[in-house]
């Protein structure tokens, strides 16, 4: 599926919505709370998969005896949290549905425009957001870094520079555990050269942040469907980035509501595949009906 920090965010909020319900099973509750960076991952497989049926099928029966011998899974990027086999894999079906409903739901119309709503969604959730789990501060990536005078210099070619650099280390950190101790700049620079197609992104991106053609910014963003602030249910996840808390009767109005933008319209999809979920995890759904529900 797509790594699109547009689907990241979405996800985020999926999950954050999902531990507000008190429809969500205890299994679930636990994923959402402490594993929801490990459930990025779910967006690693193939949409058309059926991954999240066998897994959930796998583990539903007996879950407590599934989670009983911690170890150590993770990443930087999806901390060392203890854990077992059967919880990252609950937390990778989670992740799979709502990455699931997010590629369905927000396809743009082309790279461009990807690039342009990434961007967006950047500044609009993450910069200076401090409840957003990896906040960054404003003065990091702000156009003319107007905080930070020294930094006057920092264009768009350098923080593509500075993105290849940490996309660089993350894909090392996931690649192997064994480097090439003997030649370890070598060992860095072949990487790089694998990863091309992803640092050429990284400078569109960058280009789309700190110096977007603000006619493209309109068309992709604020002269399309894409994001609506009057969404009662990106309302709703916006509360909850800033720790505020929904009431039963907030999150069911928000759940009900018609979305008028892409982004709502995902977030809702993913919501509810995680609830369907839930409801399947915990018994209240059958295999047959919750197998109808993934294939709509």
């Amino acid at each position: 599926m797509s790594e699109s920090l547009t689907h990241t965010a979405a996800v985020e909020d999926m999950l954050r919505l999902a531990f507000a319900s008190p429809e969500l099973c205890v299994a679930f509750q636990e994923v959402c709370r402490e594993h929801p960076q490990f459930a990025q991952f779910g967006g690693l497989v193939p949409a058309d998969g059926g991954l999240a049926l066998r897994l959930l099928d796998k583990y539903r029966d007996n879950w407590e005896s599934h989670k009983t011998v911690k170890e150590e899974i993770g990443f930087r990027s999806a901390p060392l949290v203890p854990k077992t086999a059967a919880e990252s894999s609950l937390a990778f079906a989670l992740g799979w549905i709502c990455y699931r409903a997010a590629e369905r739901a927000l396809a743009p119309v082309s790279e461009e425009a990807a690039m342009y709503r990434d961007a967006y969604v950047f500044h609009r959730l993450y910069v200076n957001n401090d409840s957003t789990p990896d906040a960054y501060r404003t003065a990091d990536y702000e156009r003319g870094m107007e905080r930070l005078p020294a930094a006057a210099a920092v264009g768009s070619k350098e923080t593509a520079e500075f993105f290849a650099a940490l996309q660089q280390r993350f894909f090392i950190e996931m690649h192997t555990f064994v480097p090439d101790v003997e030649d370890i700049e070598g060992w860095f620079d072949r990487l790089h050269v694998s990863l091309d197609d992803w640092s050429a992104g990284m400078e569109r991106f960058a280009e789309a942040l700190m110096n977007p053609d603000l006619e493209k910014a309109r068309e992709y963003v604020a002269g399309s469907s894409f994001y609506d602030d009057g969404d009662v249910l990106i309302q709703a996840a916006a509360r909850l980035r800033r720790g505020e808390q929904l009431s039963v009767a907030e999150l069911e109005a928000a759940l009900a509501a018609e979305p008028a933008s892409e982004y709502a319209r995902a977030v809702k999809a993913g919501l509810t595949g995680l609830l369907n979920a839930s409801a399947f995890f915990s018994g209240r759904l059958d295999r047959e009906a919750f197998q109808e529900l993934l294939a709509v």
